[in-house]
């Protein structure tokens, strides 16, 4: 007798993720479970559970390409940071600039950076929206798993997930008491510390406490205008959770959390500076005459209730945050005082998101969800303040623009079997936006005197559905292939920094994709292909013509390429993962782009327009490859394993002139490590970049120079676990 799509699923659920699922009793909706530990044991690749389609699904059975990682494989490939997360997922190519972070997913994403500017890869924490770019940048502790969907997500996250988004989940608390501590020391003189405890306070609340210290004593590079360390950073990070369960049929859950980051991260000369100056300076290092330095602080407190009505299931989460940006770099990239420039930002930003949503059990006949998202957002740069020499005969200028974002959204999505295991999945949201939008600031020149500067309040109204539609068919309860066609949509805004002002379109992204999940030995290989094909219109570009941001619209692109995601367990004790991204992607319109050209004498940036059809766009590397190999052994007093972690990135260019680019590069990060005790003391040692490689984060032109910001250098450590 052959299983219909449902029945297969439902086998599969029972089978192979049934001690996954009964966990939702105990954790929170929006949240993965990591792999079991007795299909390890059994030389199984676990079950993971995945909530790309806003409920609790096994990963082989989501029409969706996703990666998905529990907190194993996150510490095998010695990932500590957000930002290292392009190691182990091909197409991921995650930048950032002086604390701003811009991930890129097949090639979708922007080098924008400023108040009220949001990313096309969205950031999801425990299911809330994190809006500010300056609060995604995050130490990645405490985690239970994080999921990364590739693709449009318009219909069910919706909020400019036009590339896809990345949705990390944090532990939940326990009614048993335990916990685990680690202390780490590494070369820079870095001292850092993690701590985490869980209980219950009765019988029917649990808490738990998680808390994460880094401190880099020495900097990656010096300023070698005044001796000081540059590349540095100091980190603290406190979240907790309280979870209640008044009923079998209710649960809410209490997230609050803190995290602050001191830094001084170094823009260096990318080519000759204004001046003609030479800076033969190591990367990582500078010769400016402005001493860089940054502070980012955010916290936040949501609160998720859960509430099961029949065979229906109704969830709130409702959610407010705030970050202070706080942000000084040198502008001009040289020692020469009468070129001096210095960018100070200060960004407060405050946002409030309500989420309902209802939807159907797993066991429905139908799978249906539905929602409202509203979302509110007050960003500010207080001010952006330019000062320096080179402002001559000015003293300084000074930007205060303030912008208010409204927006509110209704989606459904349904997916029913309309063939013997065959599923069709259709969805819808339609969202209004608001964008309020208030600027003033000044001139002052050296003797005091100043000049205001002012521009008209504008407003912006968006209002554009979005949807999606897919087809699965299951071959066999180990094998599906799909196709969907999804679009996207990011909102558009205000240049912020500039007067007068200017506004930018929203663009749009029309997706197709087809590819296959596999399940094959007995779950001992697991083998996911996508082919993707993308439609791209009113593309966001970014260029710094003054070290100030400004976004200009593109016409059209195209991208396609193919993902490839092979797991294998070759034998208990030993695994293998690979992932690879080949993309191809070019603007098929783009008749005015910013073209830069050197300058030939005195150093710096020429700025000028040209069409720029038929080049590639920015930070799409054309090949991306992951692989990692773990292997333990047991020995009598516990296990000694290894896990070693290569990384392949072809290259991208910076801007759609194709004049800056980043080289090929690779990256090898590694492990060796002793658990004892059933695994409750474990000492590691660590190296991450083990080759050194010196590659971008960020790279752009400027007419004053062109600059870039270097990937952290070889780093390498001990670190000492115990848990109870």
């Amino acid at each position: 007798m052959r299983l219909s799509s449902r029945g297969l699923r439902r086998k599969a659920i029972v089978t192979g993720g049934a001690g996954a699922l009964t966990m939702f009793a105990a954790t929170a909706f929006g949240q993965s479970v990591a792999p079991e530990q007795s299909a390890a044991q059994a030389g199984q690749i676990g079950e993971v559970v995945v909530t790309a389609q806003r409920r609790q699904e096994r990963e082989q059975d989501v029409p969706i390409s996703i990666e998905a990682f529990s907190p194993k494989e996150l510490d095998s490939a010695v990932i500590q940071t957000v930002q290292d997360l392009n190691v182990i997922s091909p197409g991921l190519n995650y930048g950032a600039v002086v604390g701003y972070a811009q991930p890129h997913l097949r090639g979708i994403g922007t080098t924008a950076s400023g108040a009220g500017v949001e990313n096309p890869v969205a950031t999801y924490i425990d299911g809330v929206y994190y809006g500010a770019m300056t609060g995604s940048l995050l130490a990645l502790v405490n985690i239970a798993s994080i999921e990364i969907d590739k693709g449009p997500q318009g219909t069910l996250f919706g909020r400019n997930a036009t590339g896809g988004l990345i949705q990390i989940t944090t532990r939940t608390p326990s009614q048993t008491l335990s916990g685990s501590a680690g202390l780490a020391y590494g070369n820079y003189d870095t001292k850092s510390g993690t701590a985490y405890l869980t209980g219950g306070i009765s019988s029917t609340l649990a808490a738990d406490i998680s808390a994460y210290y880094q401190d880099q004593g020495e900097g990656y590079g010096k300023n070698f205008y005044n001796g000081m360390d540059v590349n540095k950073n100091r980190d603290i990070a406190v979240r907790s959770k309280w979870l209640w369960t008044p009923s079998e049929n209710t649960q809410v859950t209490l997230i609050g959390d803190y995290e602050r980051t001191d830094d001084a991260p170094a823009l260096a000369p990318a080519t000759i500076p204004l001046g003609g100056l030479p800076f033969p300076v190591p990367p990582q290092s500078l010769n400016g005459v402005f001493q860089p330095f940054g502070t980012t602080s955010q916290d936040g407190i949501s609160i998720n209730v859960q509430h099961t009505f029949g065979d229906l299931q109704f969830s709130s989460i409702s959610a407010w945050r705030q970050t202070h940006f706080l942000q000084s770099f040198d502008g001009a990239l040289t020692p020469y005082p009468p070129l001096a420039l210095n960018i100070l930002i200060r960004q407060p930003d405050e946002q409030v998101t309500q989420e309902f949503q209802l939807r159907s059990a797993n066991t429905h006949p139908v799978n249906w969800v539905t929602g409202i998202f509203y979302y509110q957002d007050n960003a500010s740069e207080a001010p952006v303040q330019a000062l320096g020499d080179l402002l001559f005969p000015l003293e300084s200028t000074n930007t205060y623009p303030v912008e208010r974002t409204y927006s509110i959204a209704g989606y459904g999505q349904a997916t029913a079997e309309v063939l013997p295991a065959t599923d069709l999945t259709l969805g819808l949201r339609y969202t209004f936006e608001r964008k309020n939008f208030h600027t003033s600031g000044f001139l002052q020149f050296p003797d005091g005197s100043t000049i205001p500067e002012s521009a008209p309040d504008q407003h912006l109204l968006y209002s554009k559905p979005t949807w999606r539609v897919a087809l699965d068919h299951k071959l066999t309860s180990d094998l599906m292939v799909y196709v969907s066609y999804n679009r996207g949509f990011k909102s558009g805004g205000f240049n912020n920094e500039l007067l007068p002002t200017s506004t930018y379109l929203p663009e749009i992204l029309d997706a197709y994709e087809t590819g296959i999940k596999s399940e094959l030995f007995e779950r001992r290989v697991l083998a996911d292909a996508a082919l993707f094909y993308y439609d791209y219109k009113n593309i966001q570009a970014v260029r710094y013509p003054a070290g100030l941001l400004e976004v200009y619209n593109g016409a059209a692109a195209e991208v396609y390429g193919l993902d490839l995601d092979l797991k294998a367990k070759l034998a208990y004790n030993f695994g293998v993962s690979v992932g690879a991204e080949f993309l191809h992607s070019k603007y098929t319109s783009f008749p005015v782009a910013d073209y830069t050209t050197l300058l030939p004498d005195g150093g710096g940036t020429n700025f000028a327009t040209a069409p720029a059809t038929g080049n590639q766009l920015s930070q799409a590397p054309k090949a991306t490859v992951d692989v990692t190999a773990s292997y333990f052994v047991p020995v009598h007093f516990g296990t000694v394993g290894t896990d070693v972690t290569f990384y392949y990135n072809n290259g991208w260019f910076a801007e759609p002139d194709n004049r800056l680019r980043q080289p090929s590069y690779h990256l090898i990060n590694a492990q060796l490590y002793l658990s004892m005790s059933d695994d409750r003391y474990r000492v590691k040692l660590w190296g991450r970049n083990l080759n050194n490689a010196a590659y971008a984060v960020s790279l752009a032109s400027q007419a004053n120079g062109d600059y870039i910001q270097y990937a952290p250098p070889r780093t390498y450590g001990v670190t000492v676990e115990a848990k109870f």
